[in-house]
């Protein structure tokens, strides 16, 4: 008999207890609706103040310690149609998921997972053999695609600044063929930087070798053919048809 109380006692209890786990579980879902935070936010939301409505959902997070897959998939819906970011919208998403993997909105969720992985895709410079399959990519292969492409890119970079540097290099080496001015009778020339009479004489008649008839020319103003200063004014002569 005694037994038979003990048994019963044992049972009722154990009910008891499920049917108090059960509220509590019950009462946990509710909690987050009924949170003063979320009930604002989603009031936000219908009034499209979505920024009010961004920071009191990271606010009841905080609170709740992260434990709200409702606010997640709220998050994760303003990151994506608003501050356009699929990657914080991908994290928010699958933390609901996490938190809830059968809830309604489940489903949902998931497809929504694909369409930001699409809209990051989206984002990236890749090259066409990539866009063409872009539906069927994860973020792993993303990742790695990037990657290849910085090192295609860097690649080309680097050939380009050889490139440039092979040219300059050859440009610095080519004698660029030098147009003489026409020499008349009674012309001055002003000496610019860097001008000796060697240079003037190829600018004024083409040829480096006729730069004495420059000096002889100007020797009241030259004591020496290094004579050259920035500013003179030198004669000079004109080029004959016998030269």
């Amino acid at each position: 008999m005694k037994a038979h109380i003990r048994y019963n006692f044992v049972i009722i209890l154990m009910m008891g207890l499920i049917h108090l786990g059960g509220c509590d579980y019950s009462k946990k879902i509710v909690e987050e609706r009924e949170e003063p935070l979320f009930q604002e936010g989603q009031l936000c939301l219908q009034e499209n103040r979505n920024e009010e409505a961004f920071d009191l959902f990271n606010r009841l997070l905080e609170k709740r310690k992260g434990a709200c897959p409702e606010t997640h998939f709220e998050l994760g819906q303003l990151y994506l149609r608003i501050k356009k970011d699929p990657i914080f919208a991908i994290y928010h998403f699958r933390c609901y998921l996490e938190k809830s993997p059968e809830g309604k909105l489940a489903r949902v969720v998931v497809d929504l997972i694909d369409t930001a992985k699409k809209e990051f895709i989206r984002t990236l410079p890749l090259n066409d053999r990539y866009t063409e399959n872009k539906e069927h990519l994860d973020l792993l292969d993303i990742l790695k695609q990037v990657r290849a492409e910085n090192d295609r890119l860097k690649v080309a970079l680097a050939q380009a600044r050889l490139s440039n540097t092979l040219a300059t290099h050859t440009t610095n080496n080519v004698v660029t063929p030098v147009v003489p001015m026409v020499a008349q009778q009674g012309s001055l020339y002003t000496v610019q930087e860097g001008d000796s009479l060697s240079k003037i004489s190829l600018k004024m008649y083409g040829n480096a070798g006729k730069w004495k008839r420059i000096y002889d020319a100007n020797r009241d103003v030259l004591p020496s053919a290094n004579s050259v200063r920035v500013g003179m004014k030198l004669r000079i002569p004109a080029n004959t048809p016998k030269e």
